[in-house]
């Protein structure tokens, strides 16, 4: 009945969600109902009389913007809603505003577990609307897509979702909202289309808001709001838009992971390469052509461009996906392993869609979408998002994440993200773990080290904690962690990108096994930065060079120096040599295979190399 299976508790959380999970069996934990006490978060007219005037129309998508809402639309402050391009599901378009328990620097509204009440809001700025036609007031109308959960946690019950105006009295009426109890698919967005009617509302500093109540401890009770629309001459059935958009961002290229190594990533670099994917919604109800393109680009050149002005024709008021080409291996340099390259995946359509819409608005903002490849010094399966977290509520509980690399290589680095739930996790420490193996009787650790939580800033936010040595590793490997508090210890879970299942393991009572509970990518990155570890000295060692390498035993040092010393991964001294102005020969006799390092110095100063024995 004990098996660490069956015994497991662990948290898997939506960035806005916790639950416990033991094996197949899922229970959630009730917040009852949300208070509308008040909150800081609430802003109030006379605090902002100043500000800026908008007139109608009024839209925005969130497609030009990320992490933060648009300031010349929104009032955008620390309780604002973030953001997000993954955790809608099907969106209208590309990103949506998220409303949840966290504000906008990913921190939660309560410092009280089950602290509930007014959580995200959403406020628009001043909208005059005394300059309107009496005769077109009753023709106005304020239109939105809605969902509940999404990739996010579902609101319970009695969380809800309010859209209130600010009326000439300065009171937030509340105009429309649903609770979680009112609608149980989480997977679609529902359109609305709300009149704006009441003679209160037409003076001149009309705003509206969507506000959020539900549990304010992390990111929690998600909701989803997408492509808002306000103006006159409208009717309950102005519900379809000419105007066709993207909604995603391009899925990786990367065949497994979405950041490699360069060195890395050349190694086998037919295998690498993938398709990229976006999805593609037609807001019409009428049959649309459209044409796609997708390049690869960083700041200076185009590596490859594919797919150009390929048709497409997009049903009436449906969504599609699209593929590209993969990208021609022949677009990277294969004669180095030193690259960095930062890449940016663009895919655009071509739609036909308004430059300006209503003398005002290009729709044609929806219509490109990007991503950004890594090939650098980090490897992760996650994108870079975390939509969940997961994490063990176990003192002295371990995680392994399993990563497979196609050289030796050192492990000078490890970035984790841990979200910020109420009670915090900031502050607490926990041990570093890299193995070699995890499995009985041959597990063995390459590193143990203690370090200290740190708060993240913002959501998704990498904390990089530097290891005391580097840590050589070849083929397969495992970085993860042992936690030193007896509580749900988080860490970021992507649920959005290319899921690799079978590499998360826990240990919970000395006994390894797989999580299969933990469905997604966890945002644990081991870096490769060997250079960034020891420290270089470069033009003084520019006349240094160490050959042939990799070596079978036998190598030389060229170039002039005072000494060397020959380092084991661990640090341990094997030999010390003396230089010359040449060339000196080094035998490192009877060693095993593996990764080794020269440390040479000269003039008091020292630069470290890296060396492979095979």
């Amino acid at each position: 009945m004990r098996s660490s299976t069956l015994y497991l508790l662990i948290y898997i959380t939506f960035l806005f969600g916790l639950c416990s999970l033991a094996q197949a069996q899922i229970s959630f934990r009730p917040i009852g109902e949300a208070t509308e006490a008040a909150n800081s978060n609430l802003r109030t007219t006379s605090e902002i009389r100043d500000s800026t005037q908008l007139t109608l129309p009024f839209w925005d998508d969130f497609s030009k913007t990320s992490y933060l809402p648009d300031s010349s639309h929104w009032f955008v402050e620390g309780g604002t809603s973030n953001v997000s391009s993954s955790l809608g599901i099907n969106p209208p378009t590309v990103n949506v505003a998220v409303f949840d328990g966290w504000n906008a620097n990913g921190t939660p509204y309560s410092s009280l577990q089950l602290g509930e009440g007014a959580g995200d809001s959403l406020v628009s700025k001043f909208i005059d609307l005394t300059n309107l036609n009496p005769a077109w007031r009753p023709s106005v109308y304020l239109s939105f897509f809605w969902q509940k959960e999404g990739r996010g946690d579902a609101p319970d019950d009695r969380d809800s979702i309010r859209l209130q105006i600010m009326n000439s009295d300065k009171d937030w009426v509340t105009i429309w909202s649903k609770t979680g109890e009112e609608q149980t698919v989480t997977d679609v967005f529902v359109q609305e289309i709300i009149q704006v009617s009441d003679a209160s509302f037409f003076h001149e500093y009309f705003q509206f808001r969507f506000q959020s109540f539900g549990r304010l401890s992390g990111g929690f009770d998600t909701w989803n709001i997408d492509y808002i629309y306000m103006n006159y001459d409208r009717s309950p059935t102005d519900t379809v838009y000419e105007d066709r958009a993207l909604t995603s961002q391009p899925t990786s290229w990367l065949t497994q992971y979405s950041a490699m190594p360069y060195r890395h990533f050349i190694n086998n670099l037919s295998e690498n390469l993938a398709p990229t994917k976006v999805g593609v919604n037609n807001l019409d109800n009428q049959v649309q052509p459209i044409e796609y393109y997708a390049l690869i680009q960083d700041t200076t050149m185009i590596f490859d461009e594919m797919n150009q002005g390929t048709p497409l024709n997009l049903a009436p008021s449906a969504t599609a996906e699209i593929t590209s080409e993969s990208i021609d291996p022949n677009a990277f340099e294969v004669n180095t392993d030193s690259l960095s390259l930062m890449l940016e995946t663009k895919l655009f359509i071509n739609s036909g869609d308004s430059a300006n819409w209503f003398g005002k608005y290009d729709l044609r903002v929806n219509d490109t979408t990007t991503s950004t490849i890594l090939l650098d010094k980090e490897l992760a399966y996650d994108d870079g998002t975390a939509e969940w977290a997961a994490g063990l509520s176990q003192q002295a509980g371990m995680l392994a994440y399993r990563f497979v690399v196609p050289n030796i290589d050192a492990i000078t680095e490890v970035k984790f993200y841990f979200p910020d739930f109420a009670p915090s996790s900031a502050g607490k420490t926990f041990t570093i773990i890299i193995w070699d193996d995890i499995y009985e009787y041959r597990q063995g650790r390459l590193l143990t080290e203690q370090h200290i939580v740190q708060k993240s800033i913002t959501l998704n936010q990498f904390t990089t904690y530097s290891l005391g040595r580097p840590v050589a590793v070849a083929d397969t490997f495992y970085i993860g962690y042992e936690q030193s508090v007896d509580d749900f210890f988080p860490v970021g879970l992507d649920k959005y990108g290319k899921t690799q299942p079978g590499n998360v393991f826990i240990n919970l009572d000395g006994v390894w096994e797989p999580s299969n509970v933990i469905d997604g990518n966890l945002m644990i990155r081991p870096v490769f930065d060997f250079n960034k570890a020891v420290g270089f000295e470069d033009e003084l060692f520019n006349d240094i060079s160490i050959f042939p390498n990799p070596t079978t035993g036998v190598f030389k040092i060229r170039g002039g120096f005072d000494k060397a010393m020959i380092l084991d991964v661990l640090g341990n001294s094997l030999m010390t040599i003396g230089g010359n102005e040449v060339e000196t020969e080094v035998k490192l006799g009877q060693q095993r295979k593996g990764i080794y390092f020269v440390k040479v110095e000269k003039v008091r100063k020292y630069k470290t190399y890296k060396i492979v024995l095979h």
